[in-house]
């Protein structure tokens, strides 16, 4: 296969193979983010898995890929960018088969360990190798195709999930092996190493076993919820145990040279406004795409297919809005676009708190569209609100750490909804308990909006024809190129 491809290969087109190989990793990793949720009731079936367990499923892919994800981006600049991601994709596909082949519980959740892993190596590379590829002419038409393929994996998700969870839900890993295998020749063939030479050869390891510590400690209790009760002396240990860690990894990255989190950074009010906004938003979205699908066939009756294609309000308004976003921050400002989003989103979130058992689709429709809106609104922008403010020369660490937030995000709120959730379900059923569930979501946002308001000032004006990608940090590295790191 080397020598089929190598035919093809000039230095005319090597930037271009790059894209596709650097692409395939990406399209995997959007795909999975909601693919996999269509899955859970079949599983749960299928491997007779318990109500932690499914959230574990989700869990523990977030947990281990905020962990990673910034030290996984500093090995590639130590020891190269192909290279890296070359073994994050294999790790991911090894993650798949495990996943794939599941025999129980917890071999699905130790093929989803497996499975962050790589994701953590390819979430900080893909966007990195694109843009060492390309010369400073030439990027900003690659990144428009790198944010497309981003949003259309994102946007079609569902419908793929929903279709091959009917056939069999095992596919929506097996899928992955041979679009994985196909990076892996690429990258390998057609991508040229990159690193950073002046990275120094420094991790910051205590800071990486303590984060570890920490997210473990507060999220386990949380989604064993169902089994044990949160004021249970495990539960007390662990939430204190989570504490102490998390103390000590404050006391760490002030002290390291190369901090995993530079604390410094939040310090500067629009790019904490604009964490606080990636916060609420993307933690409220995993902990919908974790509850909806299983309410859509559950409680609603929906196949698999069906409840994928009826999901694909909160998905598709990103791949319509995003192409116009420039021309809305120009007119309006970041401050105003996603304060204006963060509101949709939770009037949404209001509208999805109000299902009862009787309710059917028609009262979701509303709600789910409108977050899908937010998304739209607020995706895009935030990553320039971020950094609109942020000095040059900490772009790179700002963009990693606004990065690991959205990950981090995920694994907290879908772990406090699910404790929620779980605590009320015996005695009020499905549709009740995720009602009100939702109204922890709904606080989440609306501090999040608050603070958006608050703090993001507006980017520097872009052209009315600007095209901003779907991808946050696809728009903040077209301004900081020589730091295109982290995406998510």
């Amino acid at each position: 296969m080397r020598r089929l491809v190598s035919l093809r290969i000039t230095d005319a087109n090597r930037p271009w193979w790059t894209l596709f190989g650097a692409c395939t990793g990406l399209f995997v990793l959007m795909l999975d983010s909601t693919i996999v949720t269509l899955a859970l009731p079949a599983i749960r079936t299928d491997l007779d898995a318990s109500a932690s367990g499914l959230q574990w499923v989700m869990n523990a892919y977030l947990l281990v890929i905020a962990a990673f994800v910034v030290t996984a981006g500093r090995l590639g600049d130590m020891f190269g960018r192909r290279l890296m991601f070359t073994i994050g994709l294999a790790i991911f596909a090894g993650g798949s088969v495990l996943s794939g082949a599941a025999w129980s519980q917890d071999a699905i959740i130790g093929g989803r360990l497996v499975q962050g892993l790589g994701a953590a190596m390819l979430l900080p590379l893909s966007l990195a190798i694109v843009c060492d590829a390309f010369s400073t002419e030439q990027q900003p038409r690659a990144l428009g195709i790198w944010a497309s393929i981003s949003a259309i994996a994102l946007g079609v998700g569902p419908l793929i999930g929903g279709v091959l969870v009917d056939l069999d839900w095992r596919l929506i890993f097996w899928i992955n092996v041979p679009i994985l295998a196909l990076g892996v020749a690429v990258m390998l063939v057609a991508v040229r190493e990159t690193r950073d030479e002046t990275s120094t050869h420094e991790l910051d390891y205590a800071g990486l076993v303590l984060i570890a510590s920490s997210l473990t400690a507060l999220v386990l209790p949380l989604a064993e919820a169902a089994n044990w009760a949160l004021d249970s002396t495990q539960s007390v240990v662990l939430f204190a145990a989570a504490a102490v860690f998390i103390v000590a990894f404050w006391v760490v990255e002030h002290r390291v040279r190369q901090p995993i989190v530079d604390f410094e950074l939040f310090r500067n009010g629009p790019y904490f406004g604009a964490t606080a906004a990636a916060f609420g938003l993307v933690g409220t979205y995993w902990s919908l795409m974790f509850l909806e699908p299983q309410y859509l066939q559950g409680t609603l009756g929906y196949s698999a297919t069906t409840a994928g294609i009826l999901i694909l309000p909160i998905t598709v308004p990103m791949i319509v809005i995003s192409p116009l976003a420039g021309r809305l921050i120009a007119r309006l400002g970041a401050r105003v676009l996603m304060t204006m989003g963060m509101v949709c989103g939770l009037a949404g979130l209001v509208i999805l708190a109000q299902i009862s058992k009787t309710s059917g689709y028609a009262l979701v429709l509303p709600g789910y569209l409108l977050f899908g809106i937010a998304l739209g609104f607020v995706y895009a922008p935030m990553s320039t609100a971020a950094m609109a403010a942020m000095p040059r020369q900490k772009s790179g660490i700002a963009s990693g750490v606004l990065a690991m937030n959205r990950v981090l995000a995920g694994a907290v709120a879908l772990a406090v909804t699910g404790a929620v959730f779980q605590d009320l379900l015996p005695s009020h059923g499905f549709a009740i308990a995720l009602a009100r569930s939702n109204w922890v979501l709904v606080g989440l946002l609306a501090i999040s909006t608050v603070l958006t308001w608050l703090f993001v000032r507006s980017a520097p004006s872009l052209p009315s024809d600007a095209r901003l990608p779907a991808s946050a940090d696809a728009e903040t590295l077209r301004h900081h190129q020589h730091h295109c790191r982290f995406h998510l």
